[in-house]
C-alpha cells in the first residue's frame, strides 16, 4: 500500500497508524458518448477503478479486489501498478473481459444507455464497433463482479474501512454479509437499479442494517422510486434499517444524515467534461478521509472536491496526477457551505420528517 499525506484533521480524530483501506468492485471497459458528442471509445473505466481514483486522489491507495479478462488493456493496469498499486488481489478471468458499457450523456445531463445508433454513425466502424454494452446480462455482470471468496483472508482483520460500489444485489448482499464479522467499517454505493424496482426499500432492508454508511445517489432514485424527493427517500432508508446516509446529488450537492441530523453541502461548481466516474470517485474521496478519523460531513466535503476532479477528466488514470493542494482547497470551502438542517428523522419508522434551515447553524 503507498500512502501519501495525511488530511489536516484535528487531532482527535485522526488515527495513529493508517491502517489498509480497501475496495471491492467492478474494472469495465467504457465506451461513451460525452455532454458535447465526442465519442470516447474503448477508455478504462467502472467503479472500482474510480473509486481507487477517488481515494488515491484523497491521500491514500487501496487495495482493489476486482475481476479483470484477459483483454482488459495492459497497459492500465501497468500504469496502476507504477502508482503504486498492488494488483496481486485482481482475480484474472480466462475469458474475455465481462463488463463493457456503453452510454450517451446529454446536454440536459440525462445518460442514455446504450448509446443510440444514431450518435454514433459519423464514427468508424471500428470505434462504433467498441460500443459494446453487456450490462443488460444479469448473468455477465454477476461474472464481473467478486464475490466474498475472493477477499484474501488476511485483509479481513487488516482493513479498517471497506467501499463496496454498485455491485449486482446478490453480490452486494453477500459481501455485506460477509464483512460483517469483520472489525473494518463497511461504506456501500447502492445495487444495481433494476434489481430494486417494484419493492426498493424492502429489498435493500436486508443489507442496510449492517452498513456503517449507505452513499446512493439521486439518480437511483430516478429509477425505483422517481416520485420521491431526497428528504422522503432518506426518511424511507432510515425506516427500512438505515443507519448513516449520503446521497450524493450531482449538480445538487450531498445530503448527510447522520442520527437526527441532516446536513445538505453544495457540490464543487465544475464544468463537466464527462460525468461518468464522479460518484464513485466521491466514494473513494470519503472512504480515505473516513479512514483517517473525519465526520461524516468532512469526508462528503473531501468526496465532492474528489469528484469534481472526476467531472472534469474523461480518463480516470487522470486523476493520478490530481493537485493535492487543489483537492484540500476546494474541501475546505465546501466545509464552508456547508448547510445543517433541523432534523427530527426518527431513529424508528412512521413519524413525519419536517426540515427547516437550523437557526444555531
Amino acid at each position: 500500500m503507498t500512502d501519501r499525506p495525511a488530511l489536516p484533521m484535528p487531532a482527535a480524530r485522526r488515527t495513529a497508524v493508517i491502517a489498509p483501506i480497501a475496495i471491492v468492485g467492478s474494472f469495465s471497459i467504457d465506451s461513451v458518448v460525452a455532454p458535447d458528442d465526442t465519442a470516447l471509445p474503448a477508455k478504462p473505466g467502472g467503479n472500482a477503478l474510480w473509486s481507487a481514483m477517488g481515494a488515491h486522489l484523497a491521500g491514500q491507495t487501496p487495495r482493489i479486489v476486482a475481476r479483470v479478462g484477459r483483454d482488459y488493456p495492459a497497459a492500465v493496469l501497468e500504469r496502476l501498478a507504477g502508482a503504486g498499486f498492488d494488483l496481486d488481489s485482481l482475480i484474472r478471468l480466462e475469458r474475455t473481459h465481462p463488463v463493457r458499457v456503453s452510454y450517451a450523456h446529454r446536454p440536459n445531463g440525462d445518460r442514455v444507455q446504450p448509446v443510440p445508433e444514431a450518435l454514433l454513425a459519423h464514427l468508424s466502424a471500428e470505434d462504433r464497433a467498441e460500443f459494446v454494452d453487456t450490462t443488460h446480462s444479469p448473468e455477465t455482470l454477476v461474472e464481473g463482479a467478486p464475490e466474498p471468496q475472493d477477499i484474501p483472508a488476511d485483509w479481513l482483520a487488516e482493513v479498517s474501512h471497506w467501499h463496496l460500489p454498485l455491485l449486482p444485489l446478490a453480490r452486494h448482499r453477500a459481501l455485506v454479509a460477509a464483512l460483517a464479522s469483520a472489525p473494518g467499517q463497511v461504506q456501500a454505493d447502492c445495487p444495481t437499479r433494476a434489481a430494486l424496482v417494484g419493492a426498493p426499500f424492502e429489498r435493500l432492508a436486508a443489507s442496510l442494517p449492517a452498513i456503517d454508511v449507505f452513499l446512493p445517489s439521486t439518480s437511483d432514485l430516478d429509477v425505483f422510486a422517481p416520485d420521491l424527493d431526497p428528504r422522503a427517500a432518506l426518511q424511507a432508508l432510515r425506516a427500512h434499517g438505515a443507519r448513516s446516509v449520503v446521497l450524493k446529488a450531482g449538480a445538487d450537492g450531498v445530503y448527510v444524515l447522520e442520527g437526527r441530523r441532516l446536513t445538505h453541502m453544495p457540490a464543487w461548481p465544475a464544468t463537466p467534461i464527462d460525468p461518468t466516474g464522479a460518484g464513485d470517485a466521491f466514494c473513494g474521496g470519503f472512504l480515505v478521509a473516513r479512514a483517517q478519523g473525519a465526520d461524516l460531513v468532512a469526508a462528503a466535503a473531501l468526496g465532492s472536491a474528489c469528484a469534481s476532479f472526476a467531472l472534469e477528466t474523461a480518463d480516470p488514470l487522470d486523476l493520478l496526477e490530481g493537485g493535492r493542494a487543489e483537492v484540500l482547497r476546494r474541501m475546505d470551502s465546501l466545509m464552508q457551505e456547508a448547510t445543517m438542517l433541523t432534523a427530527v428523522f426518527p431513529e424508528t419508522a412512521g413519524a413525519a420528517v419536517m426540515l427547516e434551515k437550523d437557526p444555531t447553524a
